[in-house]
């Protein structure tokens, strides 16, 4: 059974892995088909080279890996239903008044989402 819970193996390796970076991040996820979604999302901190981008000065990088959400709360909403994940990515910012108002809470565990 796959439950996609992060097992006692896979977190001490992430502890032990001088590659695995914790950073603050958002992102949105959208359903594609057939048992795949597509992600964009942003992570932001007060240093000039962001640890996600392993000290590399070239404006992309691609990485291929494992991905580790530990999600503060989640929204599912129906309004964004149209606009792709780039134009999402470009709207800079969240109007969680106005995806709730088309959606619902999803996931709130430490009761961070704003009132």
């Amino acid at each position: 059974m796959n439950d996609f819970l992060p097992t006692d193996a896979a977190l001490a390796g992430l502890r032990l892995d001088p590659h695995a970076r914790h950073v603050p991040a958002w992102l949105y996820v959208q359903r594609a088909g057939d048992g795949t979604v597509s992600f964009v999302g942003s992570s932001r901190v007060d240093v000039p080279a962001h640890p996600l981008q392993y000290g590399s000065t070239r404006t992309h990088q691609l990485i291929v890996g494992e991905l580790v959400v530990r999600p503060h709360f989640a929204v599912g909403t129906d309004v964004l239903r149209g606009q792709g994940l780039g134009g999402i990515a470009a709207l800079g910012g969240h109007d969680l008044g106005r995806y709730l108002g088309s959606g619902e809470v999803v996931l709130n565990p430490y009761d961070r989402l704003p009132r």
